[in-house]
């Protein structure tokens, strides 16, 4: 983006060939920008809830094709962009408001949250929370907010390490659960996993945000440091869990979210506090 259109939004001026390289690194490395991301117990992209979305922007007559290419549906940007047309064509679509509530703000603080995300990025994520969560943002969305209904399945707590197949090696259902925001309440990056593994003083391969997860939690127990990350991962969680709240008192808009959200992390924080109790035992 040019400096002066960046400057006109208030966000740090930034070269177009900086951005492209930084929006690689962030969006597909790291931070997902997927709605499936943060809501299915899957962790995965192009869950139903992606489809279900597709088959709405059909109906409305909104293409996320002239976005770019996205990857799927349920991208930020594409669902910003379907919010725009709903407002454009002075149309509603019940429950899309309050379903994008439940999970973008969440993506957002993510992206500010990556340690090495240009700055460009983590304001334009911040600011874009600020707006998603702001009067302006219920001008938008206010027919679909007083359509009423719940947030769909983004706003219920997901099952903790009970929902696991019985016969899964309990490591990976542990870093399955770490993985899946709609189940820890929480979004951990490669590039966070990596933060906290390199002030644990561990070298983690370069891999998959699972592998690296994986060899964190490893390498963690082999070198006698499981205590030190559950104490990061906790001063993580409650990191998030702050905001989640801040947010409920400060915007009302979030108020419906923000109770499952701070279910999802107080289950990670039990999470490891039985983690805490299994590495003591003798």
């Amino acid at each position: 983006m040019a400096a002066d259109a960046a400057s006109r939004l208030g966000l740090p001026a930034a070269e177009p060939a900086e951005l492209a390289a930084a929006y690689a690194d962030l969006f597909l490395l790291n931070v997902y920008p997927y709605g499936t991301v943060f809501t299915d117990p899957s962790g995965e992209l192009n869950g139903p809830a992606a489809q279900h979305l597709a088959a709405l922007y059909a109906a409305h007559g909104y293409d996320p094709a002239r976005l770019g290419p996205s990857g799927a549906p349920d991208h930020l940007g594409a669902c910003l962009g379907f919010a725009a047309h709903l407002q454009d064509s002075q149309r509603s679509s019940r429950g899309f408001g309050p379903a994008l509530l439940a999970w973008a703000p969440v993506c957002c603080l993510a992206v500010e949250r990556e340690p090495l995300a240009n700055p460009f990025y983590a304001a334009l994520a911040a600011r874009t929370q600020a707006w998603l969560l702001s009067a302006d943002s219920e001008l938008v969305l206010s027919n679909d907010l007083a359509a009423g209904g719940d947030l769909s399945v983004a706003s219920r707590p997901a099952p903790g390490l009970a929902g696991d197949a019985e016969d899964e090696v309990d490591l990976r259902r542990l870093v399955r659960f770490f993985l899946a925001p709609a189940r820890c309440g929480i979004y951990l990056s490669r590039g966070h996993l990596g933060q906290i593994g390199r002030g644990l003083g561990l070298r983690l391969p370069f891999g998959s945000r699972f592998e690296v997860a994986e060899a964190l939690f490893q390498a963690a127990g082999e070198t006698g440091q499981v205590e030190p990350l559950i104490a990061a991962l906790e001063a993580e969680i409650d990191l998030w869990r702050g905001r989640y709240a801040q947010w409920a008192e400060r915007q009302p808009l979030w108020q419906a979210a923000a109770g499952p959200w701070l279910a999802r992390a107080s289950s990670a924080i039990d999470e490891l506090h039985e983690m805490r109790h299994d590495a003591a035992q003798p």
